[in-house]
């Protein structure tokens, strides 16, 4: 009787995970969405469960407390909306707007005139004589033949398939509003699926989503202040799109190492062409004071610390393996591998130290946590 039984759990086993990797398949051309949605889920889990727990708290009606889960998702999807997903929206439609209307020629004047002037400028220095001839007759060549046009082409057909971005990004609220509704029920499955205890898998999910957590709303902190700041200098300084170039230099900042200097940079020199040699000090001082080192260097990291007393949450991610897994994430995935990357890591090193853990007969111990009473 107890043969039978275990074939029957096996074959129930074997059978469920079949039917998982079936539904997997079925989803596959949505499964990109799924794994972003998923992964946002996961980060702002600490402020979706705090929301419910504050709504349950209230004085608010009986009717509206039973509805917690709902209207927390309800919000937390229409925080995404207006904050993330709404100027990526705009990001792309005025992108595509503006790359259509370029004028090429236009555009290789302006180069050609470019280093015409820092060849003049730099022709006072006798030793970047030689160098500069040979910049501009270089240069010279690349903007006269092909290569310009055929890198605007392919920009144009890039901020073209940008129109595609709509239904991704309501592909991806409606798995994240599902994520949030019925994340407990799909995580209480997990947890009586894997043959693992309660308190080996609290250390995966909270390893997971402390350092998934840390690195997005870091992120997105810094995406906001820098895109705000930069946005509000533009509308001051020169003669140009503050909305675009504020939520262009908010998306640059993601990037990491170079950031928001794809911007910037290109924004000092036409204002260094067109003369205005006040302002080009202005926007570099600017960007180099205010942006990376006050911004990212100590707001992000006194908002990150206020985060961590009021949700709890902790990681032990090293800041390089972060770095680099922002960027293999990115490289391999994309935009949304600045989250994908760092979880995928966050739970590859939690499984690693929980197996040597039980390898070592460490028990609960070091690495574990203590088990709650």
């Amino acid at each position: 009787m107890q043969e039978q039984n275990t074939s029957g759990d096996r074959f129930l086993a074997a059978l469920t995970v079949g039917l998982i990797i079936a539904s997997l398949w079925i989803f596959s051309p949505y499964l990109n969405y799924l794994l972003v949605a998923a992964v946002l889920a996961l980060a702002t889990s600490h402020g979706y469960n705090a929301l419910v727990g504050a709504i349950e708290r209230s004085a608010l009606p009986d009717w509206i407390k039973r509805r917690s889960r709902l209207i927390a998702a309800g919000l937390f999807t229409l925080f995404f909306l207006l904050l993330i997903f709404a100027p990526l929206l705009y990001f792309a439609s005025e992108t595509y707007n503006q790359v259509v209307a370029l004028d090429i020629v236009a555009i290789k004047q302006t180069i050609l005139a470019m280093i015409d002037k820092a060849q003049a400028f730099l022709d006072r220095i006798p030793l970047l004589q030689d160098l500069m001839a040979k910049f501009k007759a270089r240069g010279g060549s690349i903007v006269n033949g092909a290569t310009i046009e055929a890198v605007l082409r392919g920009a144009q057909k890039v901020a073209a398939g940008a129109g595609g971005l709509f239904g991704q990004v309501v592909w991806i609220l409606v798995f994240y509003f599902l994520f949030n509704l019925y994340g407990w029920q799909i995580l209480n499955f997990a947890a009586v699926v894997m043959p693992t205890s309660l308190e080996q898998e609290k250390y995966l999910y909270r390893e997971c989503s402390g350092t998934v957590a840390v690195v997005f709303y870091g992120t997105l902190f810094n995406m906001f202040a820098q895109g705000v700041a930069f946005g509000i200098l533009m509308a001051f300084v020169g003669d140009h799109n503050a909305l675009y170039l504020g939520v262009l230099a908010g998306f640059c900042s993601v990037i990491p190492i170079i950031g928001a200097a794809l911007v910037y940079v290109p924004v000092t020199a036409l204002e260094l062409f067109a003369g205005n040699w006040v302002n080009a000090i202005v926007v570099l001082a600017f960007a180099w004071v205010v942006m990376g080192f006050f911004i990212d260097n100590i707001l992000r990291m006194v908002f990150i610390g206020r985060l961590k007393k009021a949700f709890g949450f902790e990681y032990m991610m090293n800041e390089i393996l972060i770095l680099l897994s922002i960027l293999a994430g990115i490289a391999t995935i994309g935009f949304w591998g600045l989250v994908i990357g760092p979880s995928v890591i966050a739970l590859t090193l939690a499984a690693a130290n929980l197996y040597s853990a039980l390898s070592d007969e460490v028990g609960h111990e070091g690495i574990l946590p203590e088990k709650e009473e």
